[in-house]
């Protein structure tokens, strides 16, 4: 059962997706993007990736929200849905955020640079949070 529903719930988004790729010339229809979200609201509920859905409505305009994992004041951990780059990349990150902002400690890629950890010296507020999740292309965030 698991596997059909994972098997449909897949197939509904690739089905979505080619609309959206067919729709982004033309303009993007206010339903695709729902259809999307709903999506999205599914996999969230069931713990799965929304990196395909992410992407999906980047590409057609719409940043999704960032869904954050909040372990204590001063840090916060999330997929990135699109691809990190390589140790380069990651220093440039570091030292790009923490020249803008100064409660930035350290900014660390996951060893397959899939997700990212944010560390501050500063007791992190909703402020901070939509601050940093913008530069890796999120509208928002969400701690679940």
């Amino acid at each position: 059962m698991y596997y059909y529903t994972k098997a449909e719930l897949l197939r509904y988004v690739l089905s979505v997706s080619l609309m959206v790729f067919s729709t982004i010339t033309f303009g993007q229809t206010q339903s695709v993007v729902d259809s999307l979200n709903s999506v999205r609201s599914q996999l969230i509920s069931n713990g799965q990736s929304t990196s395909e859905v992410d992407m999906l409505l980047h590409q057609s305009g719409n940043n999704p929200s960032c869904i954050i994992h909040q372990p204590d004041n001063f840090t916060f951990t999330f997929v990135s849905y699109r691809p990190l780059g390589d140790s380069q990349r990651e220093e440039k990150v570091n030292l790009r955020l923490k020249s803008h902002y100064s409660y930035v400690n350290v900014i660390d890629f996951s060893d397959d640079f899939t997700s990212v950890r944010i560390n501050c010296n500063e007791q992190l507020t909703p402020v901070i949070i939509n601050e940093l999740v913008s530069h890796f292309g999120y509208n928002g965030y969400e701690i679940h």
